[in-house]
């Protein structure tokens, strides 16, 4: 299984795109469609809770999400990761986000949940070059059978409020869930 697209934005002196400079894209797939490449850009956004650098820096929280969104009559998932990224070249406060765009067919049986927490597969930093990704990235995909859901028990001290959570959803699915944790919780395992 492969990522259709990605893209890499953060603060650069210098973006992928002629004159770009600021809060752009370094990093993007060849071929990826302008329009997605723009939807991309404005689901980058991030804001600091604390100062990107100093002693609670790391406190700043990671945002995960997987997004179903149309763009030119296709639909896509998109799944992403915007952090922290300290100062960026002028001195003011910088964020790296990365996003994969997969088709419908191409998400893993564990969900993207799952995808989004395996090793390797969201970047975390931007390594400084700007270029265009000319491979598509391998995505693992494994067969995850339902479980009990520890980390729900050790967070709230029952398994089964993630089940109404689930509940909830399949009753009216919302375009949106939010979940609230306090900085400690890896929400993330939550879903």
């Amino acid at each position: 299984m492969y990522a259709l697209f990605e893209l890499w934005s953060t603060s650069a002196p210098r973006g992928l795109k002629p004159g770009s400079t600021g809060f752009c894209t370094v990093k993007c797939s060849q071929g990826m469609p302008r329009n997605l490449a723009d939807r991309l850009e404005m689901l980058s956004g991030y804001r600091h809770l604390y100062s990107p650098t100093g002693e609670r820096a790391q406190q700043n929280p990671v945002i995960y999400s997987h997004q179903r969104i149309t763009v030119g009559g296709m639909d896509y998932h998109v799944l992403s990761r915007v952090a922290n990224a300290g100062l960026d070249y002028s001195g003011r406060s910088n964020r790296f986000a990365h996003h994969l765009v997969l088709s419908p067919e191409a998400l893993p049986p564990g969900g993207p949940a799952w995808l989004l927490q395996q090793p390797g597969v969201m970047e975390t930093s931007w390594d400084g070059q700007v270029e265009v990704l000319t491979t598509r990235r391998e995505l693992p995909s494994v067969e995850v059978p339902p479980s009990p859901c520890k980390y729900w028990e050790a967070v709230t001290g029952d398994a089964g409020f993630a089940a109404l959570l689930l509940e909830a959803f399949l009753a009216d699915p919302p375009k949106r869930v939010y979940l609230l944790a306090p900085l400690d919780v890896d929400a993330l395992k939550l879903f």
